[in-house]
Protein backbone atom coordinates (compact mmCIF):
# COMPACT_ATOMS: atom_id res chain seq x y z
CA UNK A 1 0.00 0.00 0.00
CA UNK A 2 1.44 3.38 -1.05
CA UNK A 3 0.64 6.10 1.49
CA UNK A 4 1.59 9.78 1.28
CA UNK A 5 1.16 12.66 3.72
CA UNK A 6 1.47 16.42 3.28
CA UNK A 7 4.16 17.38 5.76
CA UNK A 8 5.57 17.17 9.28
CA UNK A 9 6.93 19.13 12.22
CA UNK A 10 9.46 17.00 14.08
CA UNK A 11 9.26 18.76 17.46
CA UNK A 12 6.26 20.84 18.49
CA UNK A 13 5.76 22.24 21.96
CA UNK A 14 2.34 23.79 21.23
CA UNK A 15 0.23 21.19 19.40
CA UNK A 16 -0.48 18.88 22.35
CA UNK A 17 -0.94 20.55 25.73
CA UNK A 18 1.85 19.52 28.09
CA UNK A 19 3.60 17.29 25.56
CA UNK A 20 6.37 17.41 22.98
CA UNK A 21 4.85 16.13 19.77
CA UNK A 22 5.76 15.08 16.27
CA UNK A 23 3.07 16.54 13.97
CA UNK A 24 1.87 14.85 10.79
CA UNK A 25 -0.21 16.92 8.37
CA UNK A 26 -2.70 15.12 6.14
CA UNK A 27 -3.91 17.10 3.13
CA UNK A 28 -7.49 17.37 1.99
CA UNK A 29 -10.43 19.08 3.65
CA UNK A 30 -14.18 19.23 3.26
CA UNK A 31 -14.35 22.72 4.79
CA UNK A 32 -13.45 26.02 3.15
CA UNK A 33 -12.64 28.29 6.06
CA UNK A 34 -11.80 31.80 4.82
CA UNK A 35 -8.99 32.24 7.34
CA UNK A 36 -7.43 28.77 7.14
CA UNK A 37 -3.74 28.85 8.10
CA UNK A 38 -3.14 25.55 6.25
CA UNK A 39 -4.80 26.60 2.99
CA UNK A 40 -1.81 25.23 1.05
CA UNK A 41 -2.79 21.64 1.88
CA UNK A 42 -6.56 21.76 1.36
CA UNK A 43 -6.24 19.66 -1.79
CA UNK A 44 -5.57 15.96 -1.30
CA UNK A 45 -3.03 16.32 -4.12
CA UNK A 46 -0.72 17.89 -1.53
CA UNK A 47 -0.12 14.43 -0.01
CA UNK A 48 3.29 13.87 -1.64
CA UNK A 49 5.58 12.87 1.21
CA UNK A 50 6.07 9.09 1.49
CA UNK A 51 4.67 7.78 4.75
CA UNK A 52 7.54 5.29 5.09
CA UNK A 53 10.10 8.10 5.36
CA UNK A 54 7.91 9.97 7.85
CA UNK A 55 7.59 6.85 9.98
CA UNK A 56 11.39 6.58 10.00
CA UNK A 57 11.58 10.20 11.20
CA UNK A 58 9.10 9.43 13.98
CA UNK A 59 11.15 6.41 15.09
CA UNK A 60 14.23 8.63 15.32
CA UNK A 61 12.36 10.95 17.73
CA UNK A 62 11.31 8.19 20.16
CA UNK A 63 12.67 9.04 23.57
CA UNK A 64 12.29 12.76 22.94
CA UNK A 65 8.69 13.12 21.80
CA UNK A 66 5.70 12.20 23.96
CA UNK A 67 3.32 11.45 21.11
CA UNK A 68 2.19 12.21 17.56
CA UNK A 69 -0.41 14.74 16.47
CA UNK A 70 -2.41 14.04 13.30
CA UNK A 71 -3.55 17.35 11.85
CA UNK A 72 -4.61 18.75 8.50
CA UNK A 73 -6.47 19.76 6.43
CA UNK A 74 -9.05 17.42 7.88
CA UNK A 75 -7.45 14.09 8.78
CA UNK A 76 -10.68 12.11 8.59
CA UNK A 77 -10.73 12.81 4.83
CA UNK A 78 -7.46 10.90 4.31
CA UNK A 79 -8.09 7.40 2.91
CA UNK A 80 -5.30 5.81 4.98
CA UNK A 81 -5.88 7.52 8.33
CA UNK A 82 -6.46 4.25 10.19
CA UNK A 83 -3.26 2.68 8.89
CA UNK A 84 -1.23 5.78 9.73
CA UNK A 85 -2.54 5.78 13.30
CA UNK A 86 -2.00 2.03 13.69
CA UNK A 87 1.59 2.38 12.48
CA UNK A 88 2.22 5.08 15.08
CA UNK A 89 0.54 3.12 17.85
CA UNK A 90 2.69 0.09 16.94
CA UNK A 91 5.69 2.21 17.96
CA UNK A 92 4.18 2.60 21.43
CA UNK A 93 3.29 6.26 20.92
CA UNK A 94 -0.06 7.89 21.74
CA UNK A 95 -1.92 9.84 19.06
CA UNK A 96 -3.77 13.15 19.22
CA UNK A 97 -6.31 13.87 16.47
CA UNK A 98 -7.12 17.40 15.30
CA UNK A 99 -10.51 17.45 13.57
CA UNK A 100 -13.41 19.63 12.52
CA UNK A 101 -15.81 16.92 13.69
CA UNK A 102 -17.60 16.57 10.36
CA UNK A 103 -17.04 12.80 10.10
CA UNK A 104 -18.78 11.57 13.22
CA UNK A 105 -18.59 7.88 12.35
CA UNK A 106 -14.82 7.94 11.88
CA UNK A 107 -14.28 9.99 15.04
CA UNK A 108 -16.43 7.66 17.11
CA UNK A 109 -14.72 4.55 15.73
CA UNK A 110 -11.21 5.89 16.42
CA UNK A 111 -12.15 6.80 19.99
CA UNK A 112 -14.09 3.62 20.75
CA UNK A 113 -11.31 1.44 19.28
CA UNK A 114 -8.79 3.19 21.54
CA UNK A 115 -6.71 4.43 18.61
CA UNK A 116 -6.55 8.06 19.75
CA UNK A 117 -5.63 9.33 23.21
CA UNK A 118 -6.64 12.96 22.76
CA UNK A 119 -9.00 14.80 20.40
CA UNK A 120 -8.93 18.52 19.64
CA UNK A 121 -12.09 19.51 17.80
CA UNK A 122 -12.44 22.90 16.17
CA UNK A 123 -15.81 24.58 16.57
CA UNK A 124 -15.77 27.26 13.91
CA UNK A 125 -18.86 29.22 15.00
CA UNK A 126 -22.33 28.63 16.38
CA UNK A 127 -23.67 25.77 14.27
CA UNK A 128 -26.30 27.94 12.60
CA UNK A 129 -23.58 30.18 11.13
CA UNK A 130 -21.36 27.53 9.50
CA UNK A 131 -22.93 27.90 6.07
CA UNK A 132 -23.30 31.67 6.26
CA UNK A 133 -19.62 32.18 7.08
CA UNK A 134 -18.53 29.87 4.27
CA UNK A 135 -17.04 27.11 6.40
CA UNK A 136 -19.14 24.20 5.22
CA UNK A 137 -22.00 23.85 2.78
CA UNK A 138 -23.14 20.38 3.84
CA UNK A 139 -25.16 19.17 6.81
CA UNK A 140 -23.66 20.08 10.16
CA UNK A 141 -25.51 17.29 11.95
CA UNK A 142 -22.27 15.29 12.25
CA UNK A 143 -20.49 18.28 13.79
CA UNK A 144 -23.16 18.51 16.46
CA UNK A 145 -23.09 14.74 17.03
CA UNK A 146 -19.29 14.86 17.40
CA UNK A 147 -19.54 17.59 20.03
CA UNK A 148 -22.08 15.65 22.06
CA UNK A 149 -20.12 12.41 21.66
CA UNK A 150 -16.87 13.91 22.93
CA UNK A 151 -18.62 15.40 25.94
CA UNK A 152 -19.66 11.86 26.96
CA UNK A 153 -16.68 9.85 25.66
CA UNK A 154 -13.91 8.41 27.82
CA UNK A 155 -11.10 10.19 25.97
CA UNK A 156 -9.18 13.38 26.73
CA UNK A 157 -10.40 16.18 24.50
CA UNK A 158 -10.73 19.89 24.05
CA UNK A 159 -12.78 22.19 21.86
CA UNK A 160 -11.08 25.09 20.06
CA UNK A 161 -12.31 28.20 18.29
CA UNK A 162 -10.31 30.72 16.30
CA UNK A 163 -11.69 34.23 17.00
CA UNK A 164 -11.93 35.40 13.40
CA UNK A 165 -13.21 38.97 12.88
CA UNK A 166 -16.62 37.75 11.67
CA UNK A 167 -17.48 36.22 15.06
CA UNK A 168 -19.38 38.39 17.54
CA UNK A 169 -19.54 38.27 21.32
CA UNK A 170 -22.98 36.72 20.90
CA UNK A 171 -21.41 33.99 18.74
CA UNK A 172 -18.92 33.17 21.48
CA UNK A 173 -21.74 32.99 24.00
CA UNK A 174 -23.51 30.56 21.67
CA UNK A 175 -20.42 28.37 21.39
CA UNK A 176 -19.95 28.42 25.17
CA UNK A 177 -23.53 27.20 25.58
CA UNK A 178 -22.83 24.43 23.04
CA UNK A 179 -19.70 23.13 24.80
CA UNK A 180 -21.04 23.50 28.34
CA UNK A 181 -18.46 22.70 31.00
CA UNK A 182 -16.02 21.04 28.56
CA UNK A 183 -12.55 22.47 27.99
CA UNK A 184 -12.80 25.16 25.33
CA UNK A 185 -9.94 27.40 24.24
CA UNK A 186 -9.64 30.26 21.80
CA UNK A 187 -6.77 29.91 19.34
CA UNK A 188 -4.71 32.87 18.28
CA UNK A 189 -6.06 34.51 15.14
CA UNK A 190 -3.27 35.21 12.68
CA UNK A 191 -4.43 37.16 9.61
CA UNK A 192 -3.24 35.66 6.34
CA UNK A 193 -1.25 37.67 3.86
CA UNK A 194 -3.32 38.46 0.73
Amino acid sequence: MHINVAGTVKNSFVDWPGKIAFVVFLAGCNFNCPHCHNHNILSSMSNRLPWGSVLTDIKEQIGFIDGVVISGGEPTQHPHLDQIIRDIRALGLPVKLDTNGSDFDTLRRLVEDGLVSFVAMDIKAPLARYGELGFFKGSIDDVERSIEFLKQAKVDFMFRTTPIPELTEQDFMGIKKLVGDATWVKNNFVPQKP
